[in-house]
C-alpha cells in the first residue's frame, strides 16, 4: 500500500465532500480536512458494500437455490458497480482528493487491494470513486449516519440496555455522564441527526448533534429513569425543539 491514494473525482462529489468536511467538524487551520474525513468514512462504505453482497449471495442461495451462486454473485457485483456507481451522471471528473491512510485504517485499504478490487474487477481508484459516488448521491442526515456510524451504533445500544452512556462533546469539549433516550434523524429538520439525553450530572435534558459525539462508550450500571422523566424526554423529542435544554429536578 502507498502512502497516497490519488482518486480522480466530479466536482459534485468534491464539493459533497468539502461540504460535509466542514459541517461534521474535520477541520485543520480552519480548512476542511477531507483526509481526516475519508479516513473516518471509507471503513464504513466498505463494510456497507460487504453487507450487501453478502445479502445477494443468501438470497440466490436460500431463495433461488442456484447451484451457479458463486458465478451470478461476481457478475452482480461488478454490473451493480458500473450501472449505479459510474461517473456518467457526476459530470466530468475534474477534481482529485488525495487520501493518505492512517494507522488504523491502514488494514481497509489493503484489504480493498486484496479482496475487493478482485471481486469487484476495478482498480483502486475506480473502486474507491465507486464508494464515494454512492456517498454523495445520499441526503446529508444520511452521510452524517455513515461518517458516524460506530458513535450511532453505541449510543443506539445505550438507548437499548438503558446502560449509562459516556461521552465527550467536540464543540465544547466537556464531557456528559448520561442516560441515553432516543436519536432523531434530521432530515425533516435541519439535515443534522439529533441524541436525546438525560445529562446526569447537570440535571437536564438535551440534545447532542451526532456529529459532535467524540471518546464515546457504555458502562455496565444501568440508570433507572423515572415515569415523570420518560414523559419529558418523550415530549422534548415530539416537540422537535432541539436547541433547548429543559432542567428537570430528577436528582
Amino acid at each position: 500500500m502507498t502512502d497516497k491514494i490519488k482518486v480522480k473525482i466530479s466536482s459534485f462529489v468534491a464539493n459533497i465532500l468539502e461540504n460535509d468536511a466542514l459541517c461534521f467538524g474535520f477541520t485543520k487551520n480552519d480548512k476542511s480536512n477531507k483526509n481526516a474525513l475519508l479516513n473516518k468514512l471509507i471503513p464504513t462504505l466498505v463494510e456497507v458494500r460487504k453487507a450487501r453482497r453478502n445479502e445477494i449471495e443468501n438470497i440466490l442461495k436460500n431463495e433461488y437455490c442456484r447451484e451457479d451462486t458463486e458465478n451470478i454473485y461476481n457478475a452482480v457485483n461488478t454490473v451493480i458497480d458500473k450501472v449505479y456507481f459510474n461517473d456518467v451522471e457526476l459530470n466530468i471528473l475534474d477534481e482529485y482528493v488525495w487520501i493518505r491512510p492512517s494507522k488504523e485504517t491502514m488494514f481497509v485499504y489493503d484489504e480493498i487491494e486484496t479482496s475487493e478490487m478482485y471481486i469487484t474487477a476495478q482498480e483502486l481508484s475506480v473502486y474507491i470513486r465507486g464508494l464515494l459516488n454512492e456517498y454523495s448521491r445520499l441526503p446529508q442526515y444520511k452521510r452524517e449516519a455513515l461518517v458516524f456510524d460506530k458513535e450511532l451504533d453505541v449510543f443506539s445500544d445505550a438507548c437499548f440496555t438503558r446502560s449509562i452512556l459516556h461521552f465527550r462533546d467536540k464543540e465544547t469539549n466537556r464531557r456528559h455522564k448520561a442516560f441515553a433516550f432516543n436519536y432523531y434523524y434530521g432530515y425533516l429538520y435541519d439535515k443534522t441527526n439529533y441524541c436525546i439525553v438525560y445529562d446526569i450530572n447537570e440535571d437536564k435534558i438535551k440534545s447532542i448533534p451526532l456529529h459532535t459525539i467524540q471518546d464515546i462508550y457504555m458502562i455496565k450500571q444501568k440508570y433507572k429513569p423515572s415515569e415523570k422523566l420518560i414523559e419529558l424526554l418523550q415530549e422534548y423529542t415530539d416537540n422537535c425543539n432541539f436547541e433547548k435544554e429543559i432542567i428537570v429536578g430528577e436528582e
